[in-house]
């Protein structure tokens, strides 16, 4: 990984305001992403370890019932904000939220029993720093279990959005191992960045995630409104430029449309897990 190019404050001051302006959109699309992707929380779960708009820290919540305690923790007060209104409408004040980055939680060593990340630690610039952080914050033995996409041909509901940016307005694809959604799609990757944390006896199994939209355009409505990384790639384009773009996804996930025009996409998940 070279992180070692990247500005790491200034990176995360940028994926806060991304993650900020997306929230209204993981807000809207929230039970579709939680019925897709329900067994990775569930599973993440049972590898003993518990982040965001609410998932998997509403699980966790629920497992560690009311004499158990969360913290749920993000860069983005937009997704944290909704976090705490779902956990309000389910009636659960066993979470604190708060607003950080993970290595900056400020919390006495040998706080937590577990901990975990769904699609969180890979989007930072030092992810086995924030892995180190979060094993001081554990007792030793304590299990922390995170979530990564796989590689681009095995993650078609975000391989489709960005090979049609990086081919129709000739962006540059980011970097292997620039922190982002495949930014670790292996099992050595993945598996490395708790390593690198510190953590011992590091397992890695696989998962899938089936989303099914009723259409091409609802794939792309829904990409546009989650996922800040395709549209960061089109900032600076003129606006025609990517009104055109967006069409050509449409056009794109269309090859996933069954006769009904539903598209269906299977996408792989990797799910490391290692001991304080």
């Amino acid at each position: 990984m070279e992180s070692q190019t990247i500005n790491a404050a200034e990176f995360r001051d940028a994926q806060q305001q991304q993650w900020d302006k997306a929230s209204a959109g993981w807000k809207k699309h929230s039970d579709f992403i939680d019925s897709s992707a329900r067994q990775i929380s569930e599973r993440l779960v049972e590898l003993d370890v518990a982040a965001g708009y609410g998932e998997p820290t509403l699980t966790a919540a629920r497992v560690a019932g009311p004499e158990g305690k969360v913290v749920s923790s993000d860069i983005s007060e937009g997704m944290l904000a909704y976090g705490r209104e779902r956990a309000a409408a389910e009636g659960l004040d066993n979470i604190d939220f708060v607003q950080s980055a993970a290595v900056a939680l400020d919390f006495p060593e040998g706080s937590f029993d577990a901990a975990v990340s769904r699609w969180g630690i890979i989007f930072d610039p030092d992810g086995e720093g924030a892995a180190a952080k979060v094993r001081s914050l554990l007792e030793p033995g304590s299990r922390m279990a995170i979530a990564s996409w796989g590689p681009p041909d095995r993650v078609p509901f975000l391989a489709v959005a960005v090979k049609t940016v990086v081919d129709r307005l000739g962006v540059a694809p980011p970097p292997p191992g620039t922190p982002g959604p495949m930014s670790r799609p292996t099992p050595e990757t993945i598996g490395g960045l708790l390593e690198g944390g510190g953590f011992s006896d590091v397992e890695v199994e696989e998962a899938e995630v089936t989303f099914e939209m009723a259409s091409a355009e609802e794939y792309t409505t829904f990409v546009r409104e989650i996922a800040p990384p395709v549209t960061a790639m089109m900032a600076g384009h003129p606006e025609n430029a990517q009104a055109e773009t967006w069409e050509a996804i449409t056009a794109a996930a269309a090859a996933y449309a069954g006769a009904d025009g539903k598209v269906a996409m299977t996408n792989l998940v990797l799910l490391a897990s290692g001991s304080a």
